[in-house]
């Protein structure tokens, strides 16, 4: 008989999945934003224009980063 899973019963295991996927999407956002910023704008960016970019920049860093850290959780091979 297969368990039906409620909120509160659901497995670790898919949470990581749905992080690792949202945060997945974030990254790629992020990295279209930062893309199209530069292609379009880069000729009307001021000081605070960098800044912006510069930030957007970091943010990606950092999401990619956990996307990295949250790929290896997720899809690594147990071993029995």
């Amino acid at each position: 008989m297969r368990e039906v899973y409620t909120s509160r019963k659901l497995p670790i295991f898919k949470l990581k999945k749905i992080l690792f996927y949202t945060v997945g999407l974030i990254t790629f956002i992020l990295l279209i934003d930062i893309i199209s910023k530069l292609i379009n704008d880069m000729d009307r960016l001021t000081n605070y224009g960098w800044g912006y970019i510069t930030g957007k920049l970091i943010l990606f860093a950092v999401s990619l980063i956990t996307f990295l850290i949250l790929y290896t959780k997720v899809f690594r091979k147990k071993s029995n």
